[in-house]
């Protein structure tokens, strides 16, 4: 870039010295006035010549030869160095960067984001897909009208003569208003930090707000408007950068509200003492989800689709109570948000901190609550601005920290020998199998009870020793052999989880536990992108992407943080003693062809209804009403007191030890036939045999 600004000052010299040369030479050489030997000066120098005014004599042709040979070597240099200086790689570059700090100037209450890599990728496709998603829905809404008016004036496009030409006609229409139809998105809010250079330069050719710099200094941050910043998300590689990024925002903002992510898990409390409101390690947030998706697979899809499913047509919102909020004062019943929002609450957040799970249409709505709404999201915006006071546009943000609640790790006083667990296995039915060897599996496993129906399986002698010392009924071997699955009774299991580091065994370990059984659930890790559909093709039920996952509990996190404080709540919280079950309503149900009202959970468990699982497809009713009857195949999703999930569960289910049918209802179990015997074998070869 330095050469080319070089050459650039050097053609701008000559030009200044040969156009001064020519005016002068022709105003004494041919006697022109100033005006005629600036002109003939400019069309000789241009090669235009008009002929209305010409160098008459000999000499005055031979200094136009001159001129001509001169000028125009000149003037080419400085065309391609100009041509160079403004659309050059660099020059574009650089202007980008202009029209950046002009852009995050102009930004207020917005989010950044620190760090480079994956994780920050998976973030930033994550915000991408929604933005899209979102500006589709949004033109939707606002097009349908227009498009109800097309089609009275050209007919339905997919009818008729022409049809093709219609359809072309609506959708260059419909295009030609999307350019005056403006709609911010949570990608227009995004500005991005990184030291690396190739990575802010294809996050800026993407049209993404990027800031170069190092994280951790007070200049980078300043430029990306931290002063003036609602959130930021720290995504660093290196924990101590992280650390240090969180202390040096949360100096230059005491009111931001920072999300930080941290590669060891010990040092979350370190970055919690440093300022950060909240602190998620990726692998731990990943044995978490994981744990979920097997445990509970129906909680896990409810929640999914309300949260991070973002092509579904419910979303969950949060939206205040604040001071003069017309709200304030009136019963859930009276605001018919079923009627006129198609939307339902599904908990509260009190003053205090505290939560109210599936409220009942007569409570009365207090100031300074949060109501937490699933409804479609077209509906979402007219809902924040009927429950926010007349003027109002932006909802407050607490930045105060949160806390995960403590777990314990359980551990039993009795412990089994590796003979004496598969004794007991062989006793057991609708267990839950889980094997592997990598991160995912110890954090899921470190806070498991052992009194509770588990098998563990690893090839990892140490692992399995400390699982083993810890009561839990333990099967050494590798998870990839039939026989070994065998011994850990998959035939009676209800479900498998699997994390593993080697990719050959991962997909071996699914391809011979969907073979001993068909109606098993196998939720599995990927650890790299290209794993996800090798492993779904091979049998998985559900599969779970480390860093995907992470990334969207990140976003979660920051910006809709009452959400993530009230999933934390009830999806299965020892301290609040509230867990999210899910009950399959088989066709030998009691409480099929009850209402929700008749079942009276409430009164007599303290739990409630927040949403239901169609039996016939893998779509949910959000916060059903109370006069909803129960139907087979239904799936039931509570938030029930723990201490009366047994009593609960015994007199949902007609049944004892059978597996629900409907457990896999939404997957193919097909799927896994279109694998070849030369691939299996390829993956065998690489396993060793």
């Amino acid at each position: 870039m330095k050469d080319v600004r070089r050459q650039f000052r050097a053609a701008t010299v000559l030009i200044l010295i040969i156009m001064p040369v020519g005016i002068a030479g022709y105003m004494i050489i041919e006697g022109k006035s100033l005006f005629e030997a600036i002109y003939l000066t400019i069309i000789t120098l241009t090669t235009i010549g008009f002929g209305d005014i010409v160098p008459e004599s000999e000499v005055g042709r031979l200094f136009t030869l001159c001129l001509v040979f001169a000028g125009l070597s000149a003037l080419a240099f400085f065309l391609s160095s100009s041509f160079a200086l403004l659309f050059s790689v660099e020059a574009m570059a650089r202007r980008r960067k202009i029209r950046t700090r002009k852009k995050i100037a102009k930004l207020n209450s917005h989010y950044i984001i620190c760090g480079s890599g994956e994780m920050v990728d998976k973030t930033i496709g994550y915000v991408l897909n929604g933005a899209q998603i979102r500006r589709k829905q949004y033109q939707d809404a606002s097009f349908r009208p227009i498009k109800t008016w097309l089609n009275r004036i050209l007919g339905r496009p997919e009818r008729g003569r022409f049809s093709r030409l219609r359809r072309l006609a609506r959708r260059l229409f419909v295009q030609y208003l999307d350019r005056f139809v403006t709609h911010t998105t949570l990608l227009d809010l995004i500005v991005v930090v990184t030291e690396d250079q190739e990575y802010e330069e294809r996050l800026g050719s993407a049209g993404i707000l990027v800031v170069a710099g190092d994280p951790t200094d007070d200049d980078s941050l300043l430029a990306a408007g931290v002063a003036r910043a609602k959130a930021i998300m720290v995504m660093l590689n290196q924990d101590t950068e992280s650390l240090l990024t969180v202390l040096t925002a949360r100096n230059l903002n005491p009111r931001l509200y920072i999300t930080a992510a941290t590669v060891e898990a010990e040092l979350k409390m370190k970055m919690i003492k440093a300022g950060a409101n909240v602190v998620l390690a990726p692998y731990e947030v990943s044995a978490q989800f994981l744990n979920s998706a097997t445990l509970r697979p129906a909680v896990n899809d409810f929640f999914n689709s309300i949260l991070f499913d973002q092509e579904t047509d419910h979303q969950i919102t949060q939206l205040e109570l604040e001071d003069k909020s017309p709200w304030i004062g009136k019963r859930i019943s009276d605001l018919k948000f079923s009627d006129r929002y198609d939307a339902g609450v599904i908990g509260i957040r009190l003053g205090t901190g505290d939560f109210v799970h599936a409220p009942g249409g007569g409570r009365i709505l207090r100031e300074d609550e949060i109501i937490l709404t699933v409804a479609p999201g077209p509906m979402i915006p007219k809902l924040q601005g009927e429950c926010q006071p007349a003027g109002r546009n932006e909802m407050r943000f607490a930045a105060f920290q949160r806390l995960a609640p403590f777990r314990e790790t359980k551990t039993l006083d009795k412990t089994l020998s590796l003979e004496e667990s598969e004794a007991a296995i062989e006793l057991m039915s609708k267990h839950f199998v889980i094997c592997g060897d990598d991160h995912i599996i110890e954090s899921a496993v470190r806070f498991l009870d052992p009194s509770r129906p588990f098998v563990l399986l690893s090839s990892d002698e140490t692992l399995t020793e400390a699982w083993r010392k810890r009561g839990f009924r333990v099967i050494y071997g590798n998870p990839a052999r039939e026989d070994v699955l065998k011994r850990a009774g998959v035939e009676q299991a209800q479900a498998i989880m699997i994390s593993m580091n080697d990719k050959a065994t991962a997909v071996l370990t699914v391809l011979s536990a969907r073979s001993i059984s068909k109606s098993l659930l196998v939720s599995v890790t990927a650890t790299t992108d290209d794993m996800i559909e090798k492993l779904r093709r091979s049998g998985a039920d559900r599969v779970v992407s480390p860093f995907h996952v992470a990334a969207q509990f990140v976003i979660l996190a920051t910006t809709r943080p009452e959400i993530t404080d009230f999933l934390q709540h009830v999806l299965y919280n020892e301290v609040t003693g509230l867990e999210t079950a899910e009950f399959y309503m088989e066709n030998d149900s009691p409480w099929i062809g009850k209402t929700i009202q008749e079942l009276a959970l409430a009164m007599r468990y303290r739990a409630g209804v927040i949403g239901i699982r169609r039996g016939d497809s893998a779509s949910f009713i959000y916060a059903p009403p109370l006069d909803h009857v129960v139907k087979a195949n239904e799936v039931l999703i509570v938030v029930t007191p723990m201490e009366y999930f047994d009593e609960m569960r015994a007199k949902a289910t007609g049944h004892a030890d059978r597996r629900p049918a409907t457990l896999r209802l939404q997957v193919d179990i097909g799927a896994s036939g279109i694998w070849s015997h030369d691939l299996i074998r390829e993956l065998i070869d690489q396993h060793g045999g």
